[in-house]
């Protein structure tokens, strides 16, 4: 059996949010089902047409399903909730709020509700920043190898195995992002049209090495 060194080698690449994500829930409260249906399909219908017009497009805004809500108990004092849940996805973040700032007209009745709740952004790093860390990684695990050679009084040889182990990320702190945060945005954004832009969330992904280096 050949004799080996194996150590882990590790560098961190930063990612930076270039996607925003949130979920639209429309909510109709009525004392009659049949009413809450159709007001809730109408309105979810408006809010659709109001992030359009509000700038946008058909490919960042997606079907999140219906949901409803009637208790088996005393039904007649509670009434019927219908809810329907929209996706929206954009790069621009001052554009979607401008656009879910939009929609704040359609909710003045008090029997209509909108939730927002933000997801976890999408995040990336360029393609060289993650070459730069694998490498950075390797030259790491070498660089621990060879010590631990001198050390032990042996030569370091040829790579004999290299596994990538799993990565981990650390939270960025933005709404949804890993879910642990305060995750949702309730209610309607303000003040976008007077946006203050600030650099995009940013997070440190650790990438991992095991490798193993014959010795003699």
């Amino acid at each position: 059996m050949d004799a080996y060194i194996e150590v882990i080698g590790h560098a961190e690449v930063a990612e930076t949010v270039v996607e925003q994500r949130a979920t639209l829930t429309v909510t109709v409260k009525a004392s009659k089902a049949e009413v809450a249906f159709d007001e809730a399909t109408q309105l979810r219908n408006d809010v659709v047409r109001a992030l359009k017009t509000a700038g946008l497009g058909p490919d960042e805004i997606s079907e999140g399903g219906r949901e409803m809500w009637q208790p088996w108990f005393c039904r007649k004092k509670v009434g019927q909730d219908v809810s329907h849940r929209i996706l929206v996805n954009c790069r621009d973040t001052q554009r979607l709020y401008q656009a879910i700032d939009a929609l704040q007209p359609l909710f003045e009745s008090a029997r209509y509700m909108l939730n927002v709740d933000m997801l976890q952004p999408r995040f990336e790093a360029s393609t060289e920043a993650e070459v730069a860390a694998r490498t950075a990684a390797l030259q790491r695990a070498r660089a621990n190898a060879d010590a631990i050679a001198r050390e032990a009084g042996v030569s370091l040889g040829a790579v004999a195995q290299v596994e990538q182990l799993g990565a981990y990320t650390e939270g960025s702190g933005a709404y949804g992002d890993h879910g642990w945060a305060v995750g949702a945005a309730r209610g309607l954004a303000a003040g976008a049209e007077d946006f203050e832009n600030l650099a995009r969330a940013t997070r440190m992904h650790t990438l991992r090495y095991r490798v193993r280096f014959l010795i003699s």
